[in-house]
């Protein structure tokens, strides 16, 4: 009995560490595909831009092993992930501002990249008290990471809610997460990282629109 205590309180260890890791992963994969969407679209040369999709290829089998880990950790791996493919959406004629929460400074340049890419102007925070104050620049649009180090995204969307009501949130995350508790949230679309140049412009522009 006192074995079967033991597993039973090591369990939400492993698993806490495995979703810790992959969340961390999954922002590492999140820097390295913007790099190569950046590389493989703005180069000119065709073996370049072959490379850079090569790449991208090999963060899509590293999926595999995110499930893996998750697995060794006794978490059950997420189903589909419900991400967009196809042609890239184009970016309205006006130049929205979209506000990007994120406490990993490597995910906030490419995140920032990508969105001047699609024709986006950015504002940046890497926490709550500063995506707060970013409020005052009145933007189209959040992109807020679902774990802040102190302090949840789901609970920080709310707040933003609770000054700017009917500001659109799109969640950015490493890792499934259950769905908000604030029912202004849910339907509040998810971008699970690392996604790719053509979810981030298909679900920006379909939170945008009236």
């Amino acid at each position: 009995m006192a074995d079967d205590d033991g597993a039973d309180r090591e369990t939400p260890r492993r698993q806490a560490l495995a979703t810790g890791i992959v969340h961390d992963f999954n922002n590492m994969l999140l820097a390295l595909t913007a790099c190569m969407e950046l590389v493989r679209t703005r180069s000119t040369e065709t073996r370049i831009r072959d490379i850079a999709g090569r790449g991208l290829d090999s963060i899509e089998r590293c999926k595999d092993l995110v499930d893996r880990i998750l697995v060794l950790g006794g978490v059950e791996p997420p189903g589909e992930r419900g991400e967009a493919g196809g042609a890239t959406a184009a970016a309205p004629e006006r130049e929205p501002l979209i506000l990007v929460v994120d406490d990993d400074n490597d995910v906030r340049l490419v995140l920032g990249e990508l969105l001047h890419s699609l024709g986006y102007r950015l504002v940046e925070a890497a926490d709550g008290a500063a995506a707060l104050a970013a409020l005052d620049r009145q933007p189209d649009l959040a992109i807020v990471d679902c774990e802040l180090r102190g302090q949840r995204g789901t609970e920080l969307a709310g707040q933003l809610l609770d000054r700017r009501p009917g500001l659109p949130v799109v969640f950015a995350t490493g890792y499934s997460e259950a769905a908000p508790a604030d029912p202004r949230l849910s339907a509040a679309p998810f971008l699970h990282k690392p996604f790719r140049i053509s979810d981030l412009a298909n679900t920006v522009a379909a939170a945008l629109r009236p």
